[in-house]
């Protein structure tokens, strides 16, 4: 009778595998075969990571681009390089002598790459500017109350090519394309502020926060009868001329629209500098950024304090959980001058790639940026896999899988098979830009399996939402595994 019982049981679970498997075939069938797709590049791979077996494969060698989900290589690589507890430091010197309360000499700040400074992700709206007021908080405990001499601020460390190879003028405008350098205040993003009339009016800009004294701005942005920010600002890195196109509800007195900041260090200076005006204390030689300066050997210096930010496990929940993108770029500079003194693009992408092709099949694999706005990069389906593959196995591992966002909980996948199978069973990244859709990251199934996965789909002709929801039927299936 137990030999009967167990003949049945071996029966049904293997009828339940091949069920599946012909499940799994018939709606990968069905989704590389819609007609939204056509002509689109695709490249999917869906394996289980106890036994290795393939569930899901379409051209998992095919590179393509990706957007947001290329945050999960720079966001393990600055996890295992740096640590999750690693701090970036930014030091105060200074080349003169204190005096009865005067520093007679120059301030010198030496930025280390903290993005996290002044950031609206850790703190509340109007505290961004507390962590400079705490600055000249501790001068005044030092003894000094007057500086006879320049503030001098040095965002050197991430050198000044700007932004990654890949990235559109159309991109870099906007909030979203903020660059990291060595130095940066809130999220390097300046407030524009617009007064709108009646529909088909141009908007008038009104004044920036904070103010962008260089600022040469071509305003062709129009009043409408629409709801929500329908603009765009446009421009380049370190480059102050700006386009601001598109349109925003008519009738308003002041709405407000985000944009990059086009210098990040001499933004700071400008910042730092109203800071001292607003706490009447005198800078006789002023604020002044260092580019154009010889680099001073610090260890020549006297070093009077130094600050840090949040950890990189901090700043890897929020570049995977919210998708930002000076985050992800911040990370990948920061391990390059980190590691080399060395913050540049350049020196940041030969260590992003010689990093990985130690550890994964990096065969097509193309990285340009941490953050997926380069339209350079290049991914496949598999290489999203042996990099997840490979993280489990990663003395980061908790770290890693505990700052992406859940299905249906958190994050920008908070949307993401609700109320489905897969809530609250898919820890993944997503990414979107214009014609991209991609999601990458594990499912623990039903039965306790956990699941790699990644799904991108290039070059479609429907809507956003319909590659999501074409998506949501393979993970959900999967989920069910």
């Amino acid at each position: 009778m137990r030999t009967l019982q167990r003949y049945s049981f071996l029966f049904f679970f293997f009828s339940s595998l091949l069920l599946n498997a012909q499940s799994y075939d018939s709606l990968l069938k069905r989704f590389v075969t819609n007609k939204s797709f056509s002509g689109a590049k695709i490249s999917i791979l869906a394996v289980d990571l106890s036994s290795f077996d393939t569930l899901l494969s379409y051209n998992p060698m095919l590179p393509t681009a990706t957007a947001s989900t290329t945050k999960l290589f720079s966001t393990a690589m600055a996890l295992e390089l740096l640590g999750p507890d690693y701090r970036f430091e930014t030091t105060l010197f200074t080349d003169g002598l204190i005096e009865q309360g005067v520093l007679k000499g120059n301030l010198w700040i030496k930025g280390g790459g903290d993005v996290s400074f002044g950031s609206k992700y850790f703190n509340g709206e109007g505290k961004e500017y507390e962590e400079m007021d705490a600055w000249i908080d501790s001068l005044k405990k030092l003894g000094i109350h007057e500086i006879q001499g320049k503030v001098i601020v040095d965002g050197s460390s991430f050198g000044y090519e700007g932004t990654p190879s890949g990235w559109s003028a159309w991109d870099a405008g906007n909030y979203f394309g903020a660059f990291p350098a060595g130095l940066n205040f809130y999220d390097n993003v300046a407030r524009y502020y617009f007064e709108t009339g009646k529909p088909g009016s141009r908007a008038r800009l009104i004044c920036t926060s904070p103010v962008q004294p260089n600022l040469q701005l071509i305003n062709k942005i129009t009043s409408a009868s629409v709801k929500g920010d329908h603009s765009n600002l446009q421009g380049r890195a370190y480059d102050e001329h700006r386009i601001a196109t598109g349109k925003l509800p008519a009738y308003q007195s002041s709405y407000m629209v985000r944009g990059s900041v086009a210098n990040p260090e001499f933004n700071f200076a400008e910042v730092l500098k109203s800071r001292f005006l607003l706490d009447s204390f005198t800078v006789s030689g002023g604020v002044l950024p260092v580019r154009g300066m010889p680099i001073p050997d610090y260890d020549c210096f006297y070093r009077l304090f130094a600050t840090y930010g949040r950890s990189v496990q901090e700043i890897t929940k929020w570049t995977n959980r919210k998708s930002v993108n000076l985050f992800a770029e911040g990370l990948l500079n920061g391990v390059a001058f980190k590691l080399t003194g060395d913050g540049s693009n350049s020196n940041a992408r030969k260590i992003y790639n010689e990093f990985f092709a130690s550890r994964i099949d990096t065969l097509g694999l193309r990285l340009y940026d941490g953050s997926g706005l380069s339209r350079n990069n290049r991914i496949t389906a598999a290489h999203f896999c042996d990099l997840l593959n490979y993280m489990t196995q990663s003395p980061m591992a908790d770290e890693f899988f505990n700052s992406l966002p859940v299905a249906g909980k958190s994050g920008t996948i908070s949307e993401l098979c609700k109320g489905a199978a897969g809530d609250g069973r898919i820890y993944a990244k997503s990414g979107t830009m214009t014609g991209i859709k991609s999601y990458a990251g594990y499912i623990n199934t039903l039965s306790g399996k956990k699941l790699a996965f990644a799904f991108v789909v290039n070059g479609y002709s429907c809507s956003q939402s319909t590659v999501k929801q074409q998506m949501e039927i393979l993970l959900n299936q999967l989920t069910q595994y």
